[in-house]
Formats: C-alpha cells, structure tokens, sequence
C-alpha cells in the first residue's frame, strides 16, 4: 500500500535558493538599457525558471509498505559423490535440472565444503556439511519466515548432522520455513570396485618383514578373486590375490621386506571393470617410514685390551645393536704350529665370509687395533677392497689406534687408506706415545659425534677436563675433505696444521672415522674419579654410532616434506637443509631439485640462506608417487645429494562412501516435521502461504528531467535570443 506522495528536491535547499536568486539577478540585468520589450522579457524569464526547475531536480516521492510474499530456498549438494555414475550411466547429480525446473522459481544455493549462490556448475566440492548449510542459511535470512526450505543431496553429509540424526541424539535446530528433502540417487544397480582400505602401520624396521594389507570392497560385483597390484614409489612391489566374500569384501596380504631406511609410498589397485560408477576409488597409497630396529655391529680387534673391553661392553649393553666382535683371533702361524685343532680353544676367525658375503648385513665395521696381515691369508686386497666399497655404497667403518693399526698395520698403499679421512704415509716412528689431552676443534665444537653438552662452551670445558690419552697415531695429516673434531695441541702434521686425533669424512654414500688413539677408555675412568660417571664416554660413542650409520638428521644434505600425503591441488612444500662437513649451514650454496612424478619431470633451484636453508614448491596436481631428488654444491664442488618420496591420491571420504543414506534422509524430515520426497518420484515442497515480510516500498518519481522541460528551455531561451537581436542588442 502506497502513502500520499510529498515534492521534495534532489538539490540541497541553500543550493536551489542560490540558483533562483542568480537567476533574478540575471533576468533584471537582461532588461538594461529599459524600455518596452515585453515578449524579450517573458521568453528570457521563462527559459530561466525551466533551468531552475532543471537544476534543483523536483521529485515526487511516495512512501508506503507492501506484503511479500515467502522465499522458497533450495539447497543443492554440489559434492562429488554427486558425479558418482548410475545404473543407467548418467551422473548422479544429472536428476538435479529437472527437478530444480519442475520446483520453480527460487533461490538456489550450492553447498559442500562451504555455501554459495546459484547451482553448481560441476559437482566437486569436498565434504559435504549440510548443517553447516543449513546455519547459513538461518544467518543469511534471520528474522524472516521463508516460504519453504528444500534441500537436493544423496544424504552422504561429512559435516556431523547425519551422525547425530541417526545416534538419535537429535538436534536439528528449528527451521525458518518447511522442509522437502528430495533423494538424488539410488543404491540398486551399481557396478563398482575399489580399495576400501591399506593397512602397514605409519613405519617398518629396516630387513624386518611387515605385512601390508588391502581390503578391497565390491558392489554389484561376482563374489570370486580380484588381483591386487602393489607399486613402491611407483614401481612394481608385487601383487596378491583378494577372495571376495558374501558381504563384497576381501583382503589381499603382502609381506615387504625393505632393504634401505627412508620414506616410501606403497600404493594398491584393482584392475578398473566396465561400468565403474567411480573410477576414482580403484588405488589407494599409503606412506610407510622405514627405519633401523637393530644397527649390526662388526667389532674386529687384534687384540684383547682395556679400550676394545670398553667398547665391547658398551655395544652389547645398548639394546638397539646387534654385535658380532671378534677380538682373539687364529692366524696361519697358530695353525701351523704343530698344534691339532682339538688342542686349539679358538675357532677359525671366518675373515672370507664375513668380508666377501656378510659384510653388506653389517652397517657398521670397526678396525680396532687391528693388523690385517697375519689374518688374511689370501685375497688381502680383495678383502680390504671390498671393504672400501662397502663404505662407498653407503656402509660406516671405523679405525681406532693402536700398535696395530694405522701405519703400524701396513694400511698404507691399501684401499682402506683411500676410504680413510686422515692420511698414512707416516717416516720414521708412527706413534707418539706421550700422554696427550686433545683440544677440541671449531668443527668438532659443531659437530654431533663432540657434542658432549648442550651448549658450546660448556662442551668445550668438558673435552678439556677429560683425562689424557697414552699416546696417538701419527698420521701424515688429514685427508682433503675431511673435518678434524680433535686435534693434537703442540704436534703438527705435514701440512703446517695441528695434527689429527680424531678426524671424520663422507665417503661416497657413507661415512668414516679415524681415532689415532687406543685409550678412549681413559674418558670414562677420569669422568668417574671426578665424580661425573662416564656420561662423556658414552655420549661421545652414541654420537659417533649415530653419525657413522648416517642418522637421516645427520646427513650433510637432508630433504623432508612436512606429511606423506597429499590431496589433488594442496600446497606441499620440500624443505632443504645444507651443512659442510663440520656440520656448519652452507649459506649460498646452489641447490637443484629434480622433480619426478605423474606430471613429468621437471627441475627447480634455489640457493641456501644464512642458515644453509631453501624450500621448494612441489607439484600436487596428479595422483601418484613423486620422488623429490635434491643436488647441493658450493664453491668447493658437490656437498652432497638426497632424496624424498611423497603421494598425491584423489581418494578422499567422499568417495569413501557412495551409497545414497536413505535411512538419514527420511529420519530427518521426520525430525523437522518436513517432507521426504524419494529418487524417481516428484512432489510440489512445502510451502508456507502464510510466510512473508513486509517490505517498505519507497516510489521516486523526477520532474525535473522530463523531456518536456528542455524543450520549453531550448525554445524560449532561442525565442528571447532572436527578439534581442531584432532590436539590436546583444
């Protein structure tokens, strides 16, 4: 209903009255020189009020307020289990344009993840929240009693609703109009396999055997054997059979033996059958860390000693090694002594087996105080060879001192010198057998085999008051690439520089370590008289272990992406952490990165920070196994590779799940005392005839621009024009 109109004006009231007085002004100046020119007068007066009339902008105005009638709301899951395929091979979501036709006009919105306006364009929204919907649209329209609410979904909600409807812990909280709850879809004749599940665990142990198993899940599908393939990092692991059960599920199981620590992901399929209403379902990757259960130990000693007893018993104590020492040995000379072997306590020291055939089980080797020679009857080099490439594919060896080791165990010319970070060589005596208490090193005060303490200056007052050493190795000097952690404080080696003591190096792929001293003992003794323990022995020999088997947070250049697994288009980022050899960042050092995966291969660079730190976007767009491998280098050369794997999988609980939830559906438009319309079937939604609002209506009408005025405007002001120049004025 519309009030009594009112004239108001668009231009502000001092504004008009402004242009009405010049407007005076200038009509009484238009009549100088005076004398009679009435028509002149009349034409100029009448083409200034039309400009007034024009500038002051008159409008009539009427006010009042009107019934509207109640909105009719429509909420479609735009969800991607509504892409899923029907019987008749359509999508899911198809059966939506009918019915939002057959309904009429009204106020469609979108919901899955979130609520938005309009229907959807393509149904690939995450999980659905019909709650979350619902609540948006009670904010959106507060106040207001809606016409009717309808919501078109197949009843797969992730948003927590369902789950409370069907515990009947019911709270659905008071609608503002009638619910009808249309069902898209049907559960009869649907084709589909799929991976229901894959099961391994979140880590394995390094050699250990873990099994991994894969539930895989049939509907419409013949009971029988479905083969199950297995990849690890996209590359064939095996496959199994799974035997289809009554209820449409089976288990197919696989044993994994992993032979190296590391990240890996292992992902499962079945072969994709005709009629699949979702191929997305069919693989399923799981990441699996591996890591060490036990490190293998290989302790040879060439003699019984006070420093071999201590290592010895610190080794077997520590639970997570398995120890195979060696320390009293048979030599050909004892064999050849006359004496029968029933007459001899000791077995023969297996040193064929166990360096030709074993000693890739071992992931570590200790050299201490040990002389080859009178051991390795035949194949010496081949031995010690082998040895050295043990160490270059990624084994640990360790050498510690004594009268006989180093130069005094002729490794010199050998090929476990080339692995050694220290160099042999030494004229004249090779030991020094003055007591010696070794000064820590700026490398070794950053590295984690010294780190004794927390804090650097508390580390450095700890090496300093640790008993002295009877004596060291003499060594020509470190080997290029090598970081000395210890070194000597008065002797110097042929380079001009304090002369090693303990010394470590990055061979190949693995790692070595050099202790020119046999009396490492001596820590754990002066500790305890000092009333300390042995705490710096012992730390000292964990973080050598740790180091040595190349401890992933270790490693002189590591890669990690923050999970395992991602989804199609999130964000994963490859952080990249580069140390030297001192385990100091290496800032600005050029890093490549090579990215392989379902998109193709692609390469990326970047260069460190102060911190030895970059980061790399990665690709997430396919689904499947990438493998991230990284290239540091710096002035000097290559520091160092290392490499990643992560996944990219389309399954997400959407698809989990593609059976319509009859059973939630109905229950809850019982709840909301609404409507329950089934698949196939159509019926009018509820409507509320007594819903509206009202609505303040507010009618402007402008005056000022109509036509009619400029014409008036334009015609006296050119008839007042042409009567002033007949007279001769201008």
């Amino acid at each position: 209903m519309t009030g009594p109109g009112v004239l108001e004006w668009a231009t502000p009231q001092w504004a008009c009255g402004l242009v009405i007085g010049l407007s005076i002004v200038a009509w009484v100046l238009s009549l100088w020189p005076p004398r009679p020119r009435v028509l002149e007068a009349l034409c100029f007066g009448v083409a200034l009020a039309a400009l007034d009339w024009l500038l002051c902008g008159p409008q009539w105005v009427e006010d009042g307020d009107r019934l509207e009638s109640g909105r009719l709301v429509v909420l479609v899951d735009g969800s991607r289990s509504m892409g899923v395929l029907e019987a008749d091979g359509k999508p899911r979501g198809a059966a939506v344009a009918d019915i939002l036709e057959r309904i009429g006009p009204a106020e469609v919105y979108t919901f899955g993840e979130r609520l938005r306006s309009g229907a959807p364009a393509a149904f690939s929204d995450g999980d659905s929240d019909l709650g979350g919907a619902l609540d948006g649209i009670a904010r959106k329209y507060a106040g207001e009693r809606l016409g009717g609410i309808v919501v078109l979904t197949d009843g797969i909600d992730r948003g927590g609703l369902r789950t409370r409807v069907l515990s009947g812990a019911v709270d659905v909280a008071p609608l503002s109009g009638p619910l009808t709850v249309y069902q898209v879809g049907t559960a009869q004749g649907r084709t589909d396999l799929a991976v229901d599940d894959v099961h391994a665990g979140s880590f394995a142990f390094l050699r250990a055997e873990f099994p991994l198993d894969v539930t895989v899940r049939g509907i419409g599908v013949v009971p029988g054997s479905v083969v199950v393939s297995l990849t690890r990092d996209g590359q064939p692991a095996g496959s199994a059979v799974a035997v289809m059960g009554p209820d449409g599920k089976g288990t197919a199981h696989f044993k994994i033996t992993p032979d190296r620590p590391g990240r890996f992901l292992y992902e499962a399929s079945v072969p994709l059958i005709a009629g699949d209403a979702v191929p997305a379902n069919q693989q399923m990757g799981l990441a699996v860390r591996v890591v060490r259960d036990r490190v293998r130990v290989l302790q040879v000693c060439g003699a019984p000693s006070l420093d071999q007893k201590f290592l010895r018993l610190f080794l077997k104590e520590d639970p997570a090694i398995d120890l195979v020492s060696f320390f009293i040995l048979r030599t050909g000379r004892d064999m050849n002594s006359g004496y029968s072997p029933d007459e001899l306590s000791l077995i023969t020291f297996p040193y064929q087996n166990l360096f030709d055939r074993e000693l890739s089980s071992f992931d570590l080797v200790i050299f201490q105080n040990f002389d080859y020679a009178p051991y390795f009857e035949s194949r010496a080099n081949e031995l010690l060879g082998n040895v050295a490439e043990y160490v270059k594919a990624g084994g640990a060896f360790a050498m510690l001192g004594g009268d006989r080791s180093f130069d005094l165990g002729a490794y010199a010319g050998t090929p476990i010198a080339d692995i050694l970070p220290v160099k042999l060589g030494v004229t004249g005596n090779p030991v020094d057998e003055r007591p010696v208490v070794p000064r820590l090193t700026e490398a070794g005060a950053r590295h984690p085999v010294t780190q004794l303490t927390g804090e650097s200056a508390d580390n450095a007052l700890a090496w300093s008051q640790l008993g002295p050493l009877d004596g060291v190795n003499l060594v020509v000097s470190k080997a290029p690439g090598a970081a000395v952690l210890l070194e000597h404080p008065t002797l110097k080696g042929a380079d001009g520089a304090p002369l090693p003591i303990l010394a470590v190096s990055d061979v190949g792929k693995g790692r070595s370590m050099a202790l020119m001293a046999d009396a490492s003992w001596r820590w754990s003794f002066s500790e305890a008289g000092a009333g300390r323990g042995n705490q710096a022995y012992l730390r000292f020999w964990k973080g050598a272990m740790r180091w040595l088997i190349g401890d992933a947070a270790d490693a002189p250049v590591t890669v990690e992406t923050a999970r395992e697994n991602y989804t199609p288009g999130e964000r994963a980022t490859a952080l990249v952490h580069v140390r030297d050899v001192a385990y100091a960042g290496v800032p600005a050092a050029a890093v490549s990165a090579r990215v392989s995966g379902p998109e193709g291969e692609q390469t990326l660079s970047g260069v460190t920070d102060a911190d030895g730190v970059t980061r790399f976007d990665l690709p997430t767009t396919l689904r499947g196994a990438h493998r991230v491998t990284v290239r540091a280098q710096g002035r000097a050369g290559v520091i160092g590779d290392a490499e990643t794997v992560y996944g990219v999988t389309t399954r997400d609980p959407e698809l989990d799940e593609v059976e319509p939830d009859t059973t939630f559906l109905t229950a809850f438009a019982a709840d909301a005392g609404g409507r329950y319309v089934g698949p196939g079937t159509f019926e009018g939604p509820i409507i509320d005839a007594s819903a509206g609002r009202h609505v303040h209506d507010r009618r402007v009408t402008p005056l000022g621009a109509h036509p009619l005025v400029g014409v008036v405007l334009a015609a006296s002001a050119s008839l007042a024009w042409l009567l002033r120049r007949r007279a001769g004025l201008r």
